[in-house]
């Protein structure tokens, strides 16, 4: 299955999250650059606030865009252990550049939101969208985060999702709303026709 774009992705993702429609308990926490396309369309759909929540993926040596680990603002790291190991990384590395990805994390929460500061999600359920999951790092570490602001339930929703991630996150929260979950699996551009880069200026336009 191709979806046209990201706004078609959110329209298809959109069916699947019926359930919580107009519910006044649920927030959608969208993971930028291209998680907020998909989430504004839902929110709009389905009438439900639309923040953010941020993470930052740290990459492999050989290439910055594959996933080892992933630091929320707060300075925790998520490791995916699995390639941690088989790529033989250090704690050096991976500390070096939490340092260098914490610098950035902050100033752009402020930038998108205005605040780094979240309330309370007591007796609130939080809904983490993303336009694509492939190896999970930037996701645990989103839910992870949300978790210490004592949600009653967290969901997470994307239109794609690699197998063996699903099955990891399945057990990371209270469940997983996707479209797509299907080997092969190379990247998350693949499921979409039109999977060109979300600017900074599109994402304060739909947040605003």
């Amino acid at each position: 299955m191709l979806f046209k774009d990201r706004v078609d992705a959110g329209e298809k993702l959109t069916e699947k999250l019926r359930l919580f429609k107009e519910r006044q308990d649920v927030v959608l926490f969208a993971i930028p650059r291209g998680g907020v396309v998909v989430a504004k369309v839902i929110a709009d759909r389905l009438k439900i606030p639309l923040d953010i929540v941020l993470a930052k993926k740290i990459g492999a040596p050989f290439n910055r865009e594959f996933a080892i680990a992933a630091v929320d603002i707060n300075g925790d790291v998520v490791l995916n252990n699995e390639y941690v190991e088989y790529f033989s990384m250090k704690d050096e590395y991976v500390e070096h550049q939490k340092k260098r990805v914490l610098e950035n994390l902050k100033d752009q929460l402020i930038e998108y939101r205005g605040s780094v500061e979240y309330k309370s999600l007591e007796n609130k359920v939080a809904i983490i969208v993303d336009d694509g999951i492939a190896t999970g790092a930037t996701t645990k570490a989103c839910i992870r985060f949300l978790s210490k602001l004592n949600p009653k339930e967290i969901y997470v929703a994307t239109p794609v999702i690699a197998p063996s991630t699903l099955k990891e996150l399945e057990k990371e929260c209270d469940g997983v709303f996707y479209i797509v979950s299907s080997e092969p699996f190379w990247a998350v551009g693949q499921f979409y026709v039109d999977f060109s880069q979300v600017s900074e200026e599109d994402i304060k336009k739909l947040l605003s």
